[in-house]
């Protein structure tokens, strides 16, 4: 068992460094040009329609601006005679427009607290006992733990043995866990196929087609064979839960979901609380866009966001490391001006902030300590 971990861990290891070289690799530190043969070089200057470029380990030239190809979005250029200057990382990073940064962070703190008002909700719901203050705190400590462990969903292992501390009821507070990560994942689905219908007419969206109509199928799926009973007991659902570790969570979860749609008030609130929590997280990414000067469509931001964070659940390297960074260059790139190394600076501040928004957690699970909470133990839900 131990020398599978091992070799699970060391998997992912590779997995991740070869993302991570495959991302910065084609990211470009300072300005650069791409001339007619589409060799990247070094641009220092501009001035009356002519670059100050040159190739590594040479001397730097002027050369008419005519003989490189066009760059879109680099607004530092523009009346100069030509758009064909790349900004570098150094530049893209230089120019935040630190009030749309200082809001996106507003945003996605208040994302990650009516996630926790979420699972609250749902534990209420299970007469679990949970304060909602103690809720948002264990909500914090899984999102810290989300940056350190496997895939996107190592905080989610964190909080339930967290909340197994909170309550006598131990199984379906590990319920309600797995439940928040169900509602989750298929309310960032349906925000992307909302999305991309909206957006169809743009390219960006047409070369997104495949994997967000592969994310909707597989969610459809999952849906159908979760809600439906005979379609679970068609395809073997119970026989495939029985060899699950700790089945009964996974049962009572099922179960809590398929009884959701059968309480409308229930089911209205999860789901507005769940599309607010996609509708932050979408707009506070779109807003690093802003501070970085990134001409993307604003819609464009509420479509690829939920899908690169659906795929970055997926844990095929550390944290998500280089995954989630070289889909936000792959999904976003061919807009006007959204060059390799604007989108890697947007995707690192989308990773930081969060992180750093995280802290708290870190604080919060510091201070874990003394004997197991029981039901009941002061807390009110």
């Amino acid at each position: 068992m131990r020398i599978g971990k091992a070799a699970a861990f060391l998997a992912k290891l590779a997995v991740t460094a070869g993302l991570g070289w495959w991302v910065v690799s084609g990211v470009s530190w300072h300005d650069y040009v791409v001339d007619r043969d589409g060799r990247h070089l070094r641009a220092w200057d501009q001035r009356d329609g002519q670059v100050l470029a040159a190739e590594p380990g040479r001397e730097a030239a002027w050369h008419p601006a005519a003989d490189f190809r066009a760059a879109g979005g680099s607004a530092e250029f523009r009346d100069a005679g030509g758009q064909v200057v790349h900004p570098g990382m150094s530049r893209v990073l230089g120019r935040i427009r630190p009030a749309f940064f200082i809001f996106a962070a507003v945003i996605i703190a208040g994302q990650l607290t009516l996630m926790g008002v979420r699972w609250w909700y749902l534990m209420r719901r299970e007469s679990l006992g949970v304060g909602l203050w103690t809720t948002i705190r264990l909500m914090y400590v899984g999102h810290f733990f989300n940056f350190f462990l496997p895939g996107a969903t190592g905080g989610d292992v964190v909080r339930a043995y967290l909340v197994t501390r909170r309550t006598t009821a131990r199984t379906v507070a590990v319920a309600t866990v797995l439940l928040d990560r169900f509602v989750g994942l298929a309310g960032m689905a349906a925000l992307a196929g909302v999305m991309a219908l909206a957006t169809w007419r743009s390219e960006q969206t047409h070369r997104a087609a495949g994997a967000i109509a592969a994310i909707l199928a597989v969610i459809l799926v999952t849906g159908l064979v979760l809600f439906s009973r005979r379609i679970g007991r068609l395809v073997g659902l119970e026989r495939l839960i029985a060899h699950l570790p700790k089945a009964e969570n996974f049962r009572l979860a099922i179960a809590t979901l398929q009884h959701l749609p059968r309480c409308p008030r229930d089911a209205a609130v999860v789901g507005a609380m769940t599309l607010g929590v996609h509708l932050l997280l979408a707009g506070g990414i779109a807003c690093l866009g802003l501070a970085l000067e990134l001409p993307t469509g604003i819609a464009l931001y509420f479509l690829f966001v939920p899908v690169i964070y659906i795929l970055a659940a997926i844990p095929v390297s550390i944290g998500g490391l280089g995954l989630v960074e070289g889909m936000y260059v792959l999904f976003f790139a061919g807009g006007p001006g959204a060059d390799s190394s604007a989108l890697l600076a947007l995707a690192l501040l989308a990773r930081l902030t969060p992180m750093l928004l995280s802290l708290p957690g870190l604080v919060f699970w510091l201070g874990e300590k003394g004997p197991k909470a029981r039901a009941g133990s002061g807390e009110t839900a």
